[in-house]
């Protein structure tokens, strides 16, 4: 069963590739890797064990909030608060995404240095994604941290 699934999948990741992609793709992969400068490899490496962390805490967050919404939320105002609140998380979660991307697995360049460009420009767009991603679950968890006690205690129309 496993290798029908597993064929269907193939079958369908590679079906508008040319025989010459598919023959060439590992020898690709492994040009790329062996272009990119090791300290690049490595910070993609550390960039991808935090974002990983901070999606598992935007999946915390967004788990935690759907959970309490119904205790905290008593007026349609505290329910929108509590959606935007997930849906910011959920951009959060989105950036973290994109900084675990996979690096040019299909960009067929042999010249070196269009590689170690690609891999620098790359590293720009995932490190300061990450940043970004970073400071503002830090801003919208103290936005949480601030908002529910209030929501809580809080009774509109009272």
């Amino acid at each position: 069963m496993r290798q029908r699934i597993d064929q269907a999948l193939y079958s369908a990741l590679t079906r508008k590739w040319e025989k010459k992609t598919v023959d060439g793709y590992s020898k690709t992969l492994q040009m790329r890797v062996s272009a990119t400068p090791p300290h690049i490899n490595e910070l993609f490496h550390r960039i991808d064990a935090k974002a990983t962390a901070l999606l598992t805490y935007c999946a915390m967050m967004i788990a935690g909030l759907g959970i309490i919404a119904p205790i905290v939320s008593q007026h349609p105002f505290e329910e929108a608060v509590v959606i935007v609140q997930i849906s910011i998380f959920l951009l959060i979660a989105i950036g973290c995404l994109r900084c675990l991307s996979v690096f040019g697995s299909l960009e067929h360049s042999s010249d070196t240095a269009a590689v170690r460009k690609s891999a620098e420009r790359e590293l720009i767009i995932r490190q300061e994604l990450f940043r970004l991603c970073h400071r503002a679950s830090i801003i919208f968890t103290f936005g949480v941290v601030v908002s529910l006690p209030v929501m809580l205690v809080w009774r509109p129309g009272i």
